[in-house]
């Protein structure tokens, strides 16, 4: 098989990964993600007449917020390959009166069907990642901006390790180093991924795009790539947070929903064994609260600012 067939082939089953999953994936992206999304927008600087373009726009999350930013003379087109979340993202618009400023496409983010210089603002929060060519998707990010056109994408990534919010989040990671070692930890997504692993057979490189198996270097690779798409006016910054549930049984719905490992090898099996599998994860959650312990989901986005040059 040629590379862009499989990178075709790729795309496209990752996209249809979420489709029996969207609900879940809606819920948890409002309690966790909805206050980058806000952050994104607001570094956008969005005007009322600005057109705007959302790349992997999922459930329409950073979407809507935009549309409810710009006026009626300008326009949000929010794009993505999962029917399942298109479907999800044009009922929200329509709910929310919003359907005349907003309009949603299945399209390929590596080959964006989309006129030369036709958007004001390219905004994508936490889809660059399932790129298997993130440069060329940055490239038609280039392409479709004004001149003058503003890039403003989030990554989920940890903080540059020579950073203050770096060595901040070194100290919290040999924090919960020592708890998990000593039973009172349990952090997701590696812990599902881990346990789905060890019981489900199959490939990293058909569950994850390349550079998101690169988890050390990530901080470093966006910006290069960025740069060499030909942006320029770059800067960064980094947030983090964590989330801590309660039930075993919401930890075990967001690692499913979020971590492409767990969600597509548990895809692959019978309803059967994956409740199997859900009823005995949920028992070493409930063994690690009986021990005083909590069940953690830390996340972090690097988030990138950059505009196409003027000339």
């Amino acid at each position: 098989m040629r590379e862009d067939e499989t990178s075709s082939e790729f795309k496209i089953k990752d996209a249809a990964s979420y489709n029996s999953l969207t609900a879940e994936f809606d819920r948890f992206a409002q309690r966790l993600s909805l206050a980058f999304a806000e952050h994104l927008v607001r570094l956008a600087n969005l005007k009322s007449s600005d057109w705007v373009l959302d790349v992997g726009t999922g459930t329409g999350i950073v979407a809507l917020l935009a549309a409810r930013r710009i006026g009626s003379a300008g326009k949000v087109i929010g794009v993505d390959l999962s029917d399942g979340m298109l479907f999800a993202a044009k009922s929200k618009a329509v709910q929310d009166g919003l359907e005349n400023r907003i309009q949603f496409c299945r399209l390929d983010a590596e080959a964006l069907a989309l006129r030369d210089a036709s958007f004001d603002v390219v905004l994508s929060l936490f889809a660059l990642l399932h790129f298997p060519n993130p440069l060329v998707a940055l490239m038609e990010m280039f392409r479709v901006l004004r001149p003058g056109g503003r890039l403003v994408l989030a990554v989920g990534s940890s903080p540059s390790l020579l950073s203050s919010a770096g060595l901040a989040e070194g100290l919290r990671h040999m924090q919960r180093r020592f708890a998990v070692r000593q039973g009172k930890l349990l952090i997701g997504p590696h812990s599902l991924d881990d346990f789905v692993t060890q019981r489900i057979s199959g490939s990293k490189e058909a569950e994850e795009a390349p550079i998101a198996r690169e988890s050390k270097n990530r901080s470093h690779k966006i910006p290069q790539l960025i740069r060499q798409a030909q942006f320029t006016n770059f800067r960064r910054r980094w947030c983090g947070t964590e989330a801590f549930f309660e039930t075993p049984e919401e930890f075990w719905e967001i690692q499913r929903t979020f971590s492409s490992i767990a969600r597509k090898r548990l895809s692959g099996i019978s309803p059967e064994k994956i409740e199997e599998l859900r009823q005995e994860f949920l028992e070493n959650c409930r063994e690690v609260q009986s021990r005083g312990g909590r069940l953690v989901y830390p996340f972090g986005a690097l988030f990138a600012v950059a505009q196409r040059p003027r000339t």
